[in-house]
């Protein structure tokens, strides 16, 4: 029968509430988990998601990359374009005017402030700064990895010896309708074996027959005694539930525990639900995509958020604040010069009036007076008072008889 179509778009949980069942079966462990639930109403049979988002139907991967990144480009684009004239978004020319061709106040220009000045290219230096914490979180990611909704692998696994599993096949598909292509699946799931020394076998019931992780989990746990001689196996039965959803249940070996731990089952599950809900795999790409992509994940440990590059974006968009805001304040600064410089050359002189010229005329009359009487007072000879001496009357006599002889 294949994935099914589902129902609808409710639901959307996680993982059906988790893990359950611990450990079981002597040393193995089992446990069980489901798909996120919901699913969609496509018709019959197995659905092909029409559209889709990249791959990735509810959102997944870089879905909203694009509107965010086409948004701060708008914004870079169009920031400071309302200086080039007219207001509030109209094109110059076509605001509103009053009887006399004067902008009403509404739509005129604060004083002191050319249009777009200040606003537009505040918008602009947030934009930058906003468009190059974008780009550095889509290159480099949270937690250093790109599948961010991944569990990170945080232990260095071991991969078995050789010689602790005894090989098997590596499927059962009880269904019949959802491996159509085997050599797809096996590749993947060998691939799987390669890294781990895990063999994996998946078993797939019929849609709809096991709609109960715990039952899974049971069932699961008595078929890995009647399948393996081995503690090197790991076995996961799957069932579709026929709206759009699943439920596994799994059973790993005494040995396979040292790799399969519960992070690495976690990680698993992660990609066997993200892989589930991708419509553009087929079937057998579903299982094979997950087995491979967690051993290569599980192996490995996730390296941790990239310090050289934070430290080095952070150096970039510190300096391209400092020099936008430098720029910004010579911008503002010349703007107001221009301003100022047009009001005064566009003010008739006659408005400036005559009062200081006259100020200054009765400065300099003031002053050339002053310096007149001054020189007049210089020039003029001192009179000249002869006193008679005392003691000396003759003398005075002599000279009263020569003036009178005189006259």
């Amino acid at each position: 029968m294949g994935r099914s179509s589902g129902g609808g778009f409710g639901g959307g949980g996680s993982f059906g509430g988790g893990f359950s069942g611990g450990f079981s079966g002597g040393s193995r462990s089992s446990g069980g988990f489901g798909g996120r639930g919901g699913g969609r109403s496509f018709g019959g049979g197995r659905s092909s998601m029409p559209g889709g988002y990249g791959g990735y139907p509810y959102g997944g991967g870089g879905s909203g990359g694009g509107f965010l990144g086409g948004l701060l480009l708008g914004q870079l684009l169009g920031g400071g374009r309302s200086s080039g004239g007219g207001y509030g978004g109209m094109p110059p020319g076509t605001g509103p005017v009053g009887p006399g061709g004067e902008k009403p106040p509404s739509s005129q220009p604060p004083q002191g402030q050319m249009p777009g000045s200040g606003c537009g290219t505040a918008v602009v230096i947030m934009a930058v700064v906003a468009f190059l914490l974008f780009t550095f979180i889509m290159l480099f990611g949270f937690g250093g990895c790109s599948s961010s909704d991944v569990t990170a692998s945080t232990v260095q696994r071991e991969p078995l010896p050789a010689g602790t599993v005894e090989k098997t096949a590596y499927f059962t598909d009880d269904d019949g309708d959802w491996i159509g292509q085997p050599q797809k699946l096996e590749a993947g799931m060998n691939a799987f074996y390669q890294k781990t020394g895990v063999q994996p076998y998946l078993y797939i019931l019929p849609n709809g027959s096991v709609n109960s992780t715990t039952q899974l989990t049971q069932k699961s746990q008595e078929m890995y005694g009647q399948l393996f001689k081995d503690e090197g196996h790991f076995l996961l039965l799957f069932c579709d539930d026929n709206q759009g959803s699943y439920h596994c249940g799994y059973t790993v070996g005494a040995q396979a525990k040292s790799v399969m731990d519960a992070e690495a089952l976690e990680i698993f599950a992660s990609y066997l639900d993200r892989n589930y809900y991708d419509y553009n795999l087929s079937e057998e790409q579903i299982f094979a995509n997950t087995y491979a992509q967690t051993a290569e994940r599980i192996m490995t440990v996730t390296p941790g958020p990239p310090i050289v590059p934070i430290v080095v974006s952070g150096a970039v968009v510190i300096v391209v604040v400092v020099v936008a805001l430098v720029l910004l304040k010579r911008r503002q600064a010349k703007e107001r010069e221009h301003i100022r410089q047009q009001q005064i050359l566009s003010t008739p002189l006659e408005k400036f009036g005559t009062t200081e010229l006259d100020d200054l005329e009765k400065k300099y009359e003031a002053s050339a007076s002053g310096e007149t009487a001054a020189d007049t007072e210089a020039v003029s000879e001192p009179a000249i008072t002869v006193e008679a001496i005392p003691g000396n009357e003759s003398a005075a006599s002599a000279d009263s008889s020569i003036d009178n002889k005189g006259q």
